[in-house]
């Protein structure tokens, strides 16, 4: 991921806003020379990245060019703020604005700041060419990169009949689960299915869930991803939540067990819990009393594992241990996903597929992986794939990675590559919002348009990269598109990001972290995008030891444990994160008091905060694109200088029912293209004429209809024309809502 920056601080060097400013303070020369310093780099690093997996030389030039990279690019982005900044306090001027908002428009001294950015300027531009003149020593091959394909992504949900090798598999464990009884001793009966990653257990367990012979056997069917923690309580929980199909915030034990007893109710049911890693006997015990304890006669659990002593201590049955396709059931399967899909069937073609199918060794992920890649190739290019040195090592190397896998990475483009590189900020088996994605990746420049992110979601789609997308059609205010990523391929993401993204759990080792471990020196000043789950005084303080000072990302995800959370904890989070003022996306429940050094940020989320309103120093970030509110039942206001958020794109205040109005002159805001909610006030500046020439999609809820005095008030909104919108929800009264469809 590391040499794959370059993109992003091109796109920054070529703003216009940039190139504008730099011209009138006399350093256009400078970022001339930049951007020839990044057209040389751009063309060899394909062959970079390709010679760092073997060549330490080369993955200490690539770290370097990549901290110079983000150094450039703070710099680049001082100055693309200051223009910004300077065509506020020309609008604000031309309307008149009142001092009080004119305070955020200024800096201290614009002398010291050209002096000290045009040095700061030099200081990047002469690292970057030393960088470059340093390139040349390791003869790089340059490589013109080809084309990314779009191929639309035409449905989410598994096709049967694209399923090759598993439908005996799936009546023998059909037979086993609707042959079983045990009304005499009441125990729950536990079938591990095994087998190595990307053989195909979850597409067998899907295949048996859905079955029709087991919905009618069992009461209830339900179905649970474990992955890598093994939490009794998060387990249970889930469990109610598929049962009775709503939210449990329940988090004490005995709590959850009377809510299970009520959920399950003594019905036959069967659990399928998938990819499970636990290898903890007396966990499984705990849990397997509590489920046995609720559990009707002749209910059944189907556990998914990698690990043979997982089925041992899960099992009262000997594990259905599932197999590699054979060679006829490969080719099949890869017949379906090439020609069975639009590509000419060709003599040379089927024996290059063929050899290339049989270097997959029968693992189902790797052939639809390459099934994915060649679909997306022209003929010509089918050899290279087939001699690719890739193949010579094993079927799991030495780092774990699958060589099908690898070499369709290989064959990304570089967005597509840095993109999904990112994904590893993100646990094995979460959901990840598609529109969230694309919002971040836009957030850190890895994409030039929100168009162009969801192109790549679509293709990371088609070639395996991402999976199991949906959409919730039962959202009916806002809906999401989720997907996740097989273990297979969130082990490739983390390989390529090379530890610039960092997952910080609960069970990290975090007093190992703290003491200077080799592992910690290896990731200091590495890691750059960082997700944080568990908020503790650990956490903060490993957050702060490895995380590089140039940070692009902080998530933090929001738990049942930030309800016990204390206010100090809040703020010592807040005073960590504040040292990270090169931050493009933030997500967190504690909202920093003083807004004005995140001045990169394009990305903000604040969503199910305690906030009341959001600090007025907010209004200073004018490259914000997203802002999420959702949820925040407290908050009242808005910061009344929101209108230059120039940059602003999306505003989300679903579930902000408290909020008393909105700032003045929210139609100044050009750019924005969704604003979920608009509370109407009859003052000037915050009427329903203010939506009027903005082109808003996705819902809006317009709240305090009461306030438009008259028919012609009404129209001057212009709602009829916004042809983007696909909901409107309408709300006279706190009590009164009517919604209106697409």
């Amino acid at each position: 991921m590391g040499s794959l920056l370059m993109p992003l601080l091109g796109s920054v060097a070529g703003d216009a806003l940039v190139g504008e400013l730099l011209r009138a303070w006399g350093l256009d020369k400078a970022r001339r020379k930049l951007e020839r310093h990044l057209a040389a780099v751009q063309c060899i690093l394909l062959d970079a990245d390709a010679k760092s997996r073997t060549n330490p030389a080369v993955r200490r030039w690539i770290k370097d060019l990549k901290t110079a990279a983000c150094q450039a690019d703070d710099v680049l982005d001082d100055f693309r703020h200051e223009a910004l900044r300077r065509r506020v306090g020309a609008q604000s001027h031309s309307r008149s604005t009142p001092g009080k908002v004119l305070t955020y428009l200024t800096i201290n001294s614009p002398v010291v700041f050209r002096l000290h950015m045009s040095w700061k300027l030099k200081g990047a531009l002469q690292t970057i060419g030393e960088l470059v003149a340093e390139m040349n020593n390791f003869h790089f091959l340059q490589h013109a990169e080809a084309p990314s394909v779009v191929r639309p992504q035409t449905h989410s949900l598994v096709d049967e009949s694209e399923i090759v090798g598993r439908q005996d598999e799936r009546e023998q464990v059909v037979k086993i689960l609707l042959d079983h009884n045990n009304s005499s001793h009441n125990n729950v009966m536990v079938l591990p299915v095994v087998g190595m990653g990307g053989i195909g257990k979850t597409t067998l367990a899907q295949l048996v869930y859905n079955d029709h012979r087991v919905i009618h056997h069992f009461e209830l069917v339900i179905w649970v991803c474990v992955s890598d923690k093994f939490i009794i309580q998060e387990i249970i929980r889930s469990v109610i939540e598929v049962v009775m199909m709503k939210k449990c915030d329940l988090t004490q034990m005995e709590a959850l067990q009377k809510k299970l007893s009520e959920a399950l109710g003594k019905k036959k049911y069967l659990l399928v819990l998938d990819d499970v890693w636990n290898e903890d006997r007396q966990k499984w015990d705990d849990m397997r009393s509590s489920l046995c304890s609720h559990a009707g006669s002749g209910s059944a659990i189907v556990v998914t594992s990698r690990s043979s002593q997982v089925a041992s201590i899960m099992g009262t049955l000997p594990p259905h241990q599932i197999s590699l396709l054979d060679e006829d059931q490969s080719w099949d399967l890869f017949h379906k996903n090439t020609f069975g899909r639009g590509v000419e069937k060709r003599e040379e073609l089927v024996s290059m597929a063929k050899s290339i199918v049989h270097k997959c060794k029968g693992l189902p992920l790797a052939i639809k992986t390459m099934a994915a890649l060649l679909s997306s190739k022209h003929h010509s290019q089918w050899l290279s794939v087939l001699d690719s040195d890739v193949w010579k090592d094993n079927i799991v190397t030495t780092t774990g990675i699958v060589p099908a896998l690898q070499l369709s990475y290989d064959h990304l483009s570089s967005e597509e590559k840095i993109c999904f590189s990112f994904c590893a900020i993100f646990s094995k088996d979460s959901l990840m919002d598609k529109d969230m994605l694309v919002q971040i990746w836009m957030a850190n420049d890895f994409i030039a348009s929100e168009t162009r992110g969801h192109q790549i979601f679509d293709v990371l789609v088609w070639r395996c990269f991402l999976q199991d997308v949906k959409i919730d059609k039962d959202d009916l205010i806002h809906r999401v598109t989720t997907c996740k990523m097989h273990d297979l391929m969130h082990d490739l993401a983390d390989s390529v990001s090379r530890n610039v993204c960092f997952i910080l759990e609960e069970s990290s080792p975090c007093q190992e972290i703290l003491q200077g471990s080799t592992y910690t020196n290896s990731l200091q000043h590495e890691v750059q995008h960082l997700s944080l789950d568990c908020v503790s005084n650990n956490t903060i303080a490993v957050m702060k030891e490895i995380l590089a000072p140039q940070a692009r990302t902080i998530l933090i995800r929001r738990g049942l444990e930030w309800r016990k959370t204390s206010l100090h904890m809040n703020k010592s989070l807040s005073m960590a994160m504040s040292k990270f003022m090169s931050l493009r996306a933030l997500k967190t429940l504690s909202i920093i008091t003083d807004m004005k050094n995140f001045k990169h940020l394009r990305y903000l989320d604040c969503s199910y905060s305690r906030l009341s309103a959001l600090p007025e120093t907010t209004a200073m970030l004018y490259s914000l694109q997203t802002l999420k509110l959702i949820g925040c039942k407290e908050l009242k206001k808005l910061p009344e200088g929101m209108r230059y958020m120039i940059s602003l794109r999306h505003i989300f205040l679903i579930g902000c029912n408290r909020l008393e109005y909105m700032p003045q002159g929210i139609n100044q805001l050009n750019s924005l293209q969704t604003l979920t909610s608009y509370v109407i006030d009859s003052d000037a500046g915050r009427g329903i004429d203010q939506l009027k020439d903005l082109s808003l999609g996705g819902a809006l809820s317009l709240t305090e209809l009461r306030k438009v005095h008259s028919a012609e008030n009404a129209k001057e909104g212009s709602i009829s024309s916004k042809h983007n919108l696909k909901r409107l929800s309408l709300n006279w009264y706190a009590h009164y809502n009517t919604d209106i469809g697409n």
